[in-house]
């Protein structure tokens, strides 16, 4: 008999609740290994959306300008560009506030959101809807160049019925994640 089949020779189960086999030469003896059960559907998606991330993060570590991106964003806690595009993948943005004190209906006045990501929050669209729901207007607000997380739209068109006037903010970053915030005038 060749060694690997004297190894294999000695396995089994002692009682129900223990198990004996020869590794590398040695006995062991472990509690009897349980079987898992089939995965709920909650974690076979939080499985699929780890493996999305993963190819995500893949996908921008093999490109050197998505690579040199993501390496700016490298601290102590994400050590690598693969993490932290990994890490972007799975957290959205956060629109924190719609600032729309200096908006009153007319023309150029501003709305001002305030967009936070774990790494950048690449754009932000602004909507301002009637108060039946009807779209008056809509567009790209565009990064304030002295704050940091600030996004400013100016509008474009008049709005005689401000009361009811909702104003829509959806903030998207690199990987595509968004969130959405509305607020009342």
């Amino acid at each position: 008999m060749s060694p690997n089949k004297k190894d294999a020779a000695l396995s089994g189960m002692l009682s129900s609740a223990i198990t004996v086999r020869k590794v590398r030469g040695q006995v062991v003896v472990t509690n009897r290994p349980r079987r898992r059960p089939k995965p709920t559907q909650r974690q076979t998606a939080v499985q699929s959306r780890f493996l999305e991330a993963s190819q995500y993060a893949n996908r921008q570590v093999s490109e050197a300008d998505s690579n040199a991106l993501y390496s700016t964003g490298i601290t102590e806690k994400k050590r690598s560009a693969y993490t932290v595009a990994m890490s972007d993948y799975l957290s959205a943005p956060r629109i924190e506030s719609i600032d729309a004190t200096e908006y009153l209906g007319g023309i150029g006045e501003a709305i001002v959101v305030k967009a936070v990501d774990d790494f950048m929050v690449t754009r932000v669209k602004v909507a301002i809807l009637n108060a039946a729901g009807v779209v008056i207007e809509q567009g790209d607000a565009g990064p304030d160049a002295l704050k940091v997380n600030l996004w400013a739209y100016n509008a474009k068109v008049v709005n005689l019925a401000l009361a009811g006037t909702t104003i829509r903010a959806i903030a998207y970053d690199r990987p595509g994640n968004s969130v959405t915030m509305e607020k009342v005038l």
